[in-house]
């Protein structure tokens, strides 16, 4: 799990570098979650402007979905789109 996170944040630093938007740093599971979308619209973003190729697109996604899910679940939430069991 701790690789999966340093993954997300270099891909964090890597696709915000020119952007201002809020990132929160803290112990709130609902801002982990905030953040996590962002890195989702950052990726939207970055494919859809032919910056990076689908599969790893893809890829990338699946984790963001995976641990946004896995925080949902943590908080006893049910998320509104791509959480399932």
């Amino acid at each position: 799990m701790k690789k999966a996170f340093i993954y997300l944040f270099l891909l964090t630093i890597t696709c915000s570098c020119y952007r201002t938007n809020v990132i929160y740093y803290s112990k709130n599971i609902k801002k982990t979650i905030h953040n996590l979308e962002e890195m989702e619209r950052w990726l939207r973003q970055d494919y859809e402007n032919g910056d990076i190729p689908e599969h790893i697109a893809h890829n990338y996604m699946v984790v963001l979905v995976n641990s946004k899910c896995s925080l949902y679940k943590k908080l006893d939430e049910k998320s509104k789109e791509d959480c399932f069991d």
